[in-house]
């Protein structure tokens, strides 16, 4: 793609000797001038110096050389003009060696914002008393600003990190990884990866997964970053335990923990802080589903296929003839924790504000119907079946303490 070049133009004496040592150096397809009424007259004296007419567009001109945000503006909207006409970015040169430092200041905050391919300015050894570069001594320095780039995607990891959006933290260090040759950059970003699909897979469900990665961070954490991974490592190592002792046991008893009710609860609120509130609200259902489906456990009863002998007797009748795996569902399976003498089953089945909620839920797109859920809905949804969970299992909100996301600093 053709190179372009962006220069500011101030009208100090000699200036011109650098602008065309630069656009010599540059050596760029298409020239813009970002330049006052009273310097648009300096591209003559290049021109003079250079031994030939320039080939540029018409000057885009500043009304006050002093105002930086102004300088800023015109540049952007030139930087992005170009872009949409299909330049790179990368292709795209910002020479501040001329102009105000206001001017400078304006075109480099531009070039960085849009990330243009180089900043350039003209140095030089030897300086008169005014601090002018002496003409014939000067000296081209090219920048890639890729630190700086890099560290503008290391905040905006830490935004998206907040938020949940782990996917965009990815993508986000595969473009840093471009930017950097440096080993301790890498190494700083492998890191940071690791972390990052960590919780990305946990926040998935995919405990195994996300134990793998927690597993790989060890030591201490590079010193731009501030985590505290503990409690998250002992919450989804529990249940990467619990998991694989059911897969190999595949006794009901090891199927649930107070770990992997604590984590449903934080991942429903997540949902809800993303405003998701259909997947919150699915959630907080299968957490009250789950509560019964734990206590019934402790007995030995799966409700995916309970054994009629472990039905109290009043109860037998109705299943007797049944030929199929007998299935409770989430209201069978809190009437019978009710006929099991455990309150949890009662308070179920009087808690109409609870049973009213749950019902709401049917109507979601994610279950039976078209009506998008609301903050309301999930905010009642959310005290009700806490609440019954905390009744269920004493002490723990220590657990959903542990199992929302910490919050990850750059510093």
């Amino acid at each position: 793609m053709a190179k372009v070049m962006i220069i500011s133009l101030g009208t100090g004496r000699g200036v011109e000797n650098g602008v065309a040592k630069s656009i010599h150096v540059n050596n760029p397809d298409k020239i813009f001038f970002i330049a006052t009424n009273e310097s648009k007259s300096t591209i003559e004296r290049i021109e003079s110096v250079s031994g030939k007419k320039l080939v540029y567009e018409p000057p885009l001109i500043i009304d006050n050389a002093e105002d930086v945000e102004g300088c800023w503006q015109t540049t952007a909207r030139l930087v992005r003009s170009l872009i949409r006409d299909g330049y790179c970015s990368e292709d795209i040169c910002i020479d501040f060696t001329s102009g105000t430092k206001a001017m400078s200041s304006g075109c480099v905050l531009a070039g960085a914002s849009f990330e243009c391919g180089n900043l350039s300015y003209v140095g030089g050894g030897k300086r008169d008393i005014n601090g002018r570069v002496i003409s014939g001594t000067e000296r081209v320095i090219i920048l890639t600003p890729n630190e700086f780039f890099i560290d503008q995607r290391r905040r905006m990891i830490q935004d998206f990190f907040i938020l949940f959006q782990f996917d965009a933290c990815i993508k986000l260090i595969s473009d840093a990884r471009l930017k950097s040759m440096a080993m301790e950059v890498h190494d700083e970003l492998d890191l940071l990866e690791k972390l990052v699909l960590a919780y990305s897979f946990w926040d998935k469900f995919n405990h195994l997964k996300a134990a793998s990665y927690f597993n790989q961070l060890h030591g201490k954490f590079d010193i731009r970053w501030q985590i505290d991974t503990s409690n998250s490592k002992e919450i989804v190592f529990k249940i990467a335990n619990q998991k694989e002792k059911f897969a190999h046991s595949r006794e009901i008893l090891d199927k649930f923990s107070k770990e992997i009710l604590a984590d449903l609860l934080a991942n429903a609120d997540r949902r809800a802080q993303e405003g998701k509130y259909d997947d919150a609200v699915a959630r907080l259902y299968r957490a009250v589903e789950v509560i019964s489906q734990m206590l019934l456990a402790r007995r030995k009863i799966d409700t995916s296929r309970v054994k009629i002998e472990d039905l109290p007797s009043s109860w037998q009748e109705e299943y007797r003839e049944s030929n199929e795996s007998i299935k409770l569902g989430q209201e069978k399976a809190f009437s019978l924790l009710e006929s099991l003498d455990e309150d949890i089953g009662r308070d179920y089945r009087e808690n109409k504000n609870l049973r009213n909620y749950l019902s709401k839920r049917n109507s979601s797109i994610l279950a039976h119907g078209l009506t998008p859920m609301t903050k309301p809905i999930f905010d009642e949804l959310s005290r009700e079946t806490n609440q019954l969970a905390d009744k269920a299992f004493p002490h723990l909100g220590s657990l959903k303490e542990k199992s929302r996301f910490p919050v990850l600093k750059l510093v």
